[in-house]
């Protein structure tokens, strides 16, 4: 009886680990917290995609921080927020789902969507960490909008 109680705590605890880790993914990209982020990737072996129609891929948990880097400088204003989500526990392995909404606005640049991190996680000593992330995009405006959008760095 115990163990199973056990075993039942301990995959309540996962999943709620593994829903905290997209939350604090959102959280360093709306930050642009280049460290907090980069804590969140596997140690070796990681891979961030984002498909189509704005791909871009990087292996590694140094590329996938300067890949950030990089986004981060198109848009001054950018906000991410995560959804609902799903998660399947397999042992020291998982697979997650989480829906996104995204905005941002740059020196001329608009973006507006909607999409889905396909997500394989892995436990390492120190806890959960992702080990692909793969955006999927659902929806894609870039057209201009003329709304208020404030500097997140400030």
């Amino acid at each position: 009886m115990t163990s199973d109680i056990e075993r039942r705590l301990r995959a309540l605890e996962d999943e709620a680990e593994i829903h905290r880790m997209a939350a604090r993914f959102s959280d360093a990209v709306n930050a642009r917290d280049l460290a907090a982020f980069a804590g969140l990737w596997a140690s070796a072996g990681a891979i961030w995609t984002i498909g189509p129609p704005l791909a871009s891929q990087a292996e590694g948990r140094e590329a996938i921080v300067a890949m950030l880097g990089r986004l981060n400088q198109i848009e001054r204003y950018f906000m991410q927020m995560t959804h609902s989500g799903v998660v399947t526990l397999a042992g020291d392995r998982a697979t997650a789902r989480f829906i996104i909404r995204e905005h941002g606005r740059g020196d001329g640049t608009y973006y507006d969507n909607l999409g889905i991190y396909n997500d394989e996680l892995i436990r390492e000593a120190d806890g959960w960490r992702f080990a692909k992330r793969s955006y999927a995009y659902r929806f894609l405006n870039q057209k201009p909008f003329d709304d208020d959008a404030f500097d997140a760095s400030k």
